[in-house]
């Protein structure tokens, strides 16, 4: 008797992404990705400076003989060593790309798929690919990176970085012209090592966060060139009980990893940052400026800030997350909605300046994020949809309130990136330090 089995969902995807047609790519998809990979480029500049990616790059072997550049660098370094100090770099200030999630279940964090640039980066300059396969390479890894979160249940333990474990094998696989077997066993070698626990980004926030997406996509990329070696993987591994399946938990879409490129695929939805701070403060913040000169003379008299976001289970988290209240490190300042509101607040801006000297233990800074009440609006959902927008209301000494209130930050975008708010000169720091290309 033969014994039919079922075909994987990564051979599948293998071919999906072997049969991509780079000639296909409609022109405003193109420019995206190019407007992407500037900004990208430019975080990877402004991040130089920070303790992570200074530790990062000790420990990396690194020369100026290698095969792929570092970003800012004369030194070279090779693929996976290229992949990971680069993908420091441009994560550490929190500042590159982030994509709203709401295919499935309502608005979700989508997280960053601009993380896994570096791949593309390091892979074509390692194969001399033209900068059309790299562009490809980067509109894939969009489309992989948003289809496989879409696979992943939001409320469980696990980080959106998991997903690189096979984004990264896709955009490497791409430029290394594997095949349909070699690719999909490279998923199945990335998947096996990619799960990362959610820790990376609650609670005591450390560099973790800052290094996570880089470890993910170093591994994947040593599993595509394992495959391409003949190592194999577990082809099941998304499906099997004993495999991904409680990381991956939405298994009747798994056939739309092989869906055709959408005309609004995944790097259409991409945002870029205007501060570096997470994803959802931006409205935050950017309301935060717009109040600074009305209440600047009263913020050591307020009685309360109200901090005032739509009502989506994600946020509420965050919200709730009561050791973002007071962060007690730089990584956990960028991902505090009351540090950035008060540092806003009290400077009429925010950029890297604002974290010197450890802001966040500024007694000033303490006292206005000690009388911030963080409020959940539904309004919101409605008045502003697809967006993390933000309302603040600042109650002063004799009662009167102050409020501002921005829906869509600086830098969103709902048909393709505005190419000023990548090139435009807009310093992040009026302090001298590493200049990013990208002023949002």
């Amino acid at each position: 008797m033969t014994v039919m089995t079922k075909p994987s969902p990564l051979v599948d995807l293998a071919r999906w992404v072997r049969g991509f047609d780079k000639t296909a790519i409609a022109p405003a998809v193109l420019r995206q990705a190019k407007l992407l990979t500037l900004d990208t480029i430019g975080c990877g500049l402004a991040g130089r400076d920070e303790e992570v990616s200074a530790a990062v790059l000790r420990a990396i072997e690194t020369s100026r003989s290698g095969p792929c550049s570092i970003i800012g660098s004369d030194l070279k370094t090779s693929a996976s060593d290229a992949v990971l100090a680069n993908g420091v770099l441009i994560r550490v200030l929190d500042l590159n790309d982030y994509v709203i999630g709401g295919l499935l279940g309502g608005m979700q964090i989508g997280g960053h798929p601009s993380d896994n640039i570096p791949v593309a980066l390091a892979f074509g300059e390692m194969l001399n690919r033209p900068g059309r396969d790299v562009l490809s390479a980067i509109v894939i890894g969009y489309e992989v990176y948003g289809r496989m979160r879409d696979l992943m249940g939001r409320e469980g333990c696990w980080d959106g970085v998991t997903v690189s474990g096979l984004v990264a094998p896709a955009m490497a696989g791409f430029l290394m012209g594997l095949d349909d077997q070699r690719l999909a066993h490279a998923f199945a070698l990335g998947a096996v090592r990619a799960p990362t626990s959610a820790a990376v980004r609650t609670g005591a926030i450390s560099g973790a966060k800052s290094v996570a997406n880089a470890l993910v996509a170093q591994s994947g990329v040593q599993a595509a060139r394992l495959a391409e070696q003949g190592v194999t993987g577990p082809l099941s591994v998304l499906t099997q009980k004993r495999g991904l399946s409680e990381v991956f938990t939405q298994p009747e879409i798994l056939a739309d990893l092989a869906m055709p490129l959408a005309e609004r695929c995944y790097i259409m939805m991409a945002h870029a940052k205007a501060y570096p701070c997470l994803a959802t403060g931006q409205s935050a913040v950017a309301a935060a400026i717009k109040l600074h000169k009305s209440v600047r003379s009263e913020l050591e008299s307020v009685q309360r800030i109200d901090v005032i976001m739509a009502d989506y289970p994600f946020l509420r988290r965050q919200q709730e997350d009561i050791q973002r209240h007071y962060p007690d490190s730089r990584e956990a300042a960028d991902h505090s909605f009351n540090f950035v509101v008060a540092a806003a607040l009290l400077d009429g801006e925010f950029g890297l300046a604002q974290f010197d000297g450890e802001r966040w233990t500024d007694p000033k800074v303490k006292a206005l994020m000690s009388k911030m009440v963080m409020v959940a609006d539904a309004g919101w959902n409605e008045r502003a949809p697809g967006s993390y927008p933000c309302a603040l209301r600042v109650v002063g000494k004799d009662g009167r309130e102050h409020m501002s209130e921005v829906a869509f930050p600086p830098g969103f975008s709902r048909d393709g990136i505005d190419e000023e708010a990548i090139t435009a000169p807009q310093p992040l720091s009026t302090k001298p330090r590493a200049t990013r290309l990208s002023g949002r």
